[in-house]
């Protein structure tokens, strides 16, 4: 209609009327794609808080279980101390986790989105390095609960001095060196405790960083400048 208006005009050298004809093509085209740019920014948008809803559930689920295992694990390596320090022989301390010994791989399924364009590299880094660290800690704490089913629950119902060094005066070294390993796993626990703090932290300010938040300096305590946003 537009197009047959516009040589209408022309054959009658109405050139004002197509100078408007133009502008409304124009115009309607510009205000075609801002309409598209808009409602493409409202979906990128819709998608980076589904995304960053799942995360921050991620890892303050994650932040949960590991303060619960810290508060297990130091319950336990206190009452087999304290067994010890009186004169007893107790059985190693040894911490299982129910059902499956390592958790759910969010990342890999997360990864699979166009992250670079909904959050900034230093941010990117600091979920890969974490999720990474995650799965570390994970494979060693099977090391740990191999050994211990392995070595340790098949000898229970034997008397416990078997855990122990000829004169009784402390664990043979393997289950010693396995206890370490707890006490390993208890304390990176702890540091990826820390950490979701902070990755949390900086997927709720939805900003810009300049600075990891590196594993020595995860607490939020006075706001670390590992936490702080790039200035405006």
């Amino acid at each position: 209609m537009i197009l047959r208006r516009v040589i209408a005009h022309v054959k009658n050298q109405e050139w004002t009327a197509i100078a408007i004809d133009f502008l409304i093509v124009v115009l309607g085209v510009f205000v075609a794609t801002q309409v598209t740019n808009w409602n493409a920014e409202r979906a990128a948008h819709a998608r980076r808080e589904q995304i960053v809803e799942a995360l921050v559930a991620d890892l303050q689920d994650a932040g949960d279980v590991q303060t619960r295992f810290m508060s297990t694990i130091d319950t336990g390596v206190a009452e087999w101390q304290a067994a010890f320090d009186a004169g007893k022989r107790p059985p190693p301390y040894y911490f299982r986790i129910s059902g499956s010994d390592t958790g759910p791989k969010t990342w890999q399924t997360v990864q699979q989105m166009p992250l670079s364009d909904m959050f900034d590299p230093v941010t990117i880094f600091d979920l890969s390095f974490y999720y990474a660290e995650l799965d570390g800690v994970g494979v060693k704490y099977v090391r740990y609960a191999t050994f211990v089913e392995n070595e340790i629950l098949p000898n229970l119902k034997r008397d416990p001095t078997v855990f122990y060094v000829d004169d009784q005066s402390a664990l043979k070294p393997e289950f010693a060196a396995n206890a370490d390993r707890l006490v390993d796993f208890r304390n990176d626990s702890a540091r990826l405790g820390r950490w979701t703090q902070c990755l949390v932290y900086r997927l709720e300010a939805d900003t810009t960083f300049t600075e990891n938040c590196v594993r020595s300096d995860f607490a939020l305590e006075g706001m670390t400048p590992s936490l702080e946003a790039e200035a405006p």
